[in-house]
């Protein structure tokens, strides 16, 4: 998701960007991502029969990992 930002150049001049924003700010669990994406208004995609708005789930890897043993352990792999 790119959130459109808005910044002021060395010479004054106001400028918008298209900054990645991740959906972390209201935590790393499923609920707090749905939250987020639900006080924006985002959806990836609506489902053909009950029409409700969906999510795709995209490389959860690193909220998975957060949540983890090693993440609590301040282990990484890098």
């Amino acid at each position: 998701y790119f959130k459109a930002t808005e910044w002021t150049d060395k010479d004054g001049n106001k400028k918008t960007a298209k900054v990645v924003t991740f959906p972390w700010g209201k935590g790393l669990t499923a609920e707090n991502m749905e939250e987020y994406y639900d006080d924006i208004g985002f959806k990836d995609w609506t489902h053909k029969i009950s029409k409700a708005p969906m999510l795709k789930a995209q490389h959860p890897g690193y909220e998975i990992f957060q949540s983890g043993i090693h993440a609590k352990s301040g282990v990484t792999c890098a």
